[in-house]
């Protein structure tokens, strides 16, 4: 399988007063072509750092300390702002969380829209009028004529959502990255959003990462899951394989949150993600893992292949990994 997108030994710190914040420390990660790429985790994980850097959107205080991230064999990170900019919004789509932050409310949304073209293609605005109702068409937009000529105050959160997707889709890229882009969304508008996600992969052959901390949501929507912890992946697998079976503790924990059985407690994971400042020695689950060795507080584990999925475990190989009989 073409793999689109590679990430390398990726290493990305938040230079504060307090010290640097290890966002994202030694991340390795691909994505193949046509493909729906789910990453998880906690808040404070690193998975909005990640995709800023893959979108080539990374800004200051964050700096890239080591690694690489090859888009077509490409190292991006070494491109000069203006190659960025034309691989941005023509190579690589960018969906953002949040419609209401990214939609200026001066501008009618067909003529945000229309500026993706006019970056890359020129001339006027007008001339792309056209299109953008076309893309608004595709992303289902009710009356697109009318809407191109709306401001973003006159449309309702899932509307500004389509809005946001049909600028990533404008320039027919071939990935798409997509940071929490229905967490202010309700359940129903929600399962819209992934159908038409799930449509856009299928029509243009595009890859898409898909960002979010909601598990069952990238559960159903991703062919493969990427789970991260305090700037680290922890496992990597098929999405079928880690719902049924899930070899490392984390990835057990927020499973285990989401399902919920009459008489039974919901379950919740104890502590919070520790200090990306001062992470902690060997593993960093391990001070809120229950089968944790005195050994993984000591030495960092690393991501090895275990029957085709990927696990950062001392555990898995000691009889802990595998199905919850195990326990």
């Amino acid at each position: 399988m073409e793999k689109i997108l590679e990430v390398i030994d990726l290493r990305v710190y938040y230079d504060l007063p307090q010290g640097s914040v290890k966002a994202i420390d030694g991340v390795d990660l691909d994505v193949v072509k046509g493909e729906i790429l789910g990453i998880a985790g906690e808040s404070g994980s690193g998975k909005s750092t990640l995709a800023l850097t893959v979108s080539g959107l990374l800004r200051p205080p964050a700096k890239v300390v080591s690694g690489k991230v090859l888009f077509n064999g490409v190292d991006i990170l070494k491109l000069k702002n203006d190659e960025l900019r034309s691989i941005r919004g023509s190579k690589i789509g960018m969906i953002f969380q949040d419609p209401n932050t990214y939609l200026n409310p001066i501008y009618t949304v067909g003529f945000q829209v229309g500026e993706v073209f006019e970056a890359h293609r020129g001339g006027s605005l007008r001339k792309y009028l056209d299109e953008v109702v076309k893309l608004f068409k595709a992303v289902k937009i009710a009356d697109p004529e009318r809407r191109v000529n709306a401001y973003p105050h006159q449309m309702s959160g899932g509307m500004k959502q389509r809005v946001l997707i049909s600028m990533a889709i404008a320039g027919e890229p071939e990935l798409i990255v997509a940071d929490e882009p229905t967490s202010a969304l309700d359940v129903t508008v929600q399962a819209e959003i992934v159908e038409l996600l799930n449509e856009i992969r299928d029509r243009m052959n595009t890859s898409v990462i898909f960002i979010t901390h909601d598990l069952a949501l990238l559960l159903e929507i991703s062919n493969r899951v990427a789970i991260m912890y305090a700037g680290k992946l922890v496992e990597v697998g098929k999405s079928s394989e880690m719902l049924k079976d899930p070899l490392h503790p984390y990835t057990k924990a927020l499973l285990s949150s989401l399902r919920y059985e009459r008489k039974k407690k919901l379950a919740s994971i104890k502590g919070s993600i520790p200090s990306l400042i001062n992470p902690p020695s060997g593993c960093r689950f391990h001070m809120r893992c229950p089968y944790a060795l005195p050994k993984c507080s000591q030495v960092e584990p690393k991501l090895v292949d275990v029957n085709g999925r990927k696990v950062a475990c001392f555990l898995v190989g000691d009889g802990y990994g595998g199905s919850d009989k195990s326990h």
